[in-house]
């Protein structure tokens, strides 16, 4: 419960913290709550409720859910209004992160503008894509997969270049998986149909033909590198058991099509330099190369005779 508590009062911090949502000098909507000189209306409370993954809003439901969610934005508001006295809006990490989060939140609305919205897919591009790839489509298909579970990106790595050259997978799982169960078994999952693994999982476990494996896929469990072990494929699809598929596809498919011209033609716009030297030489937080140790200098030179 403290859990997903903290998790949606971080979340709330991130993003409404930033824009001081509910910090209106002259409120819009019936006031809930007043926190020193700031309120927090009805208005401003659905909208954050609004935010909640659907995974979380289970510990936000009933009377007690809501003063719960009250209460956390109670709490953003007092440390906002805490920041607001030291003066932190003058800070130059926050004006860094307000500008990064204004360009983020531009893009976000250009694309959604220019190609989220004007991307239309209809029903007949759908079925004729289903009747040239009927055998793609089927029902009760599974997958027998096994993993190797890792905290972070640089361990997923790090295993994955030792499956590369060799090592054994089973092994490397019993060793250094975090996920416990499957561990035991050398990472091995079993059989499972479609949705009962996260998206990102089985997005990649689909991609990949039986004894192949995955580079490192990223999950809100961890990092995982993926053996495709075995499919068992399942009965036909028809139409319209595969139709909120394929529209799906379809439209991301044109997105990116459309996304690459619009960038292509914004290229084409604008003048574009390159420092190709500088580029080179930057050096990346997770590189470890280190540079080769300079030669001893004596402390004095000596003297020509």
């Amino acid at each position: 419960m403290k859990k997903a508590v903290l998790i949606i009062f971080a979340f709330m911090t991130t993003f409404s913290l930033m824009i001081g949502c509910s910090q209106n000098s002259t409120p819009d909507g019936p006031v809930l709550v007043t926190v020193g000189k700031s309120a927090i209306t009805e208005d401003d409370f659905i909208k954050q409720v609004g935010r909640v993954p659907d995974w979380a809003r289970e510990q936000f439901k009933g009377k007690e859910g809501k003063d719960r969610f009250l209460d956390e934005m109670i709490k953003r508001d007092l440390i906002f209004n805490q920041a607001k006295k030291m003066r932190l809006q003058n800070d130059k990490e926050y004006i860094e992160r307000l500008n990064e989060f204004e360009k983020m939140t531009l893009v976000a609305l250009l694309l959604k503008k220019e190609i989220e919205d004007k991307v239309q897919v209809t029903e007949d591009e759908a079925r004729a894509f289903f009747d040239e790839n009927q055998d793609k489509f089927t029902v009760g298909t599974q997958l027998r997969a096994s993993h190797i579970l890792v905290e972070t990106e640089e361990d997923a790595k790090g295993i994955h270049d030792q499956i590369t050259k060799g090592a054994d997978f089973a092994t490397l799982a019993k060793e250094r998986s975090i996920d416990k169960g499957s561990a035991a078994k050398g990472g091995d999952l079993g059989y499972f149909g479609r949705g009962r693994m996260v998206p990102e999982f089985e997005r990649a476990a689909l991609s990949l033909k039986p004894g192949e494996v995955s580079p490192p896929v990223k999950s809100r469990f961890g990092y995982h590198i993926i053996l495709l072990v075995d499919i068992k494929k399942g009965d036909p699809a028809n139409f319209e058991q595969s139709k909120a598929a394929i529209l799906k596809q379809l439209q991301t498919q044109k997105q990116k099509a459309l996304l690459d011209t619009f960038v292509e033609k914004l290229k084409g716009e604008s003048k574009i330099t390159r420092n190709e030297e500088l580029i080179e030489a930057v050096a990346l937080p997770w590189d470890k190369a280190e540079a080769p140790a300079a030669e001893a200098q004596p402390a004095e030179q000596t003297k020509a005779q």
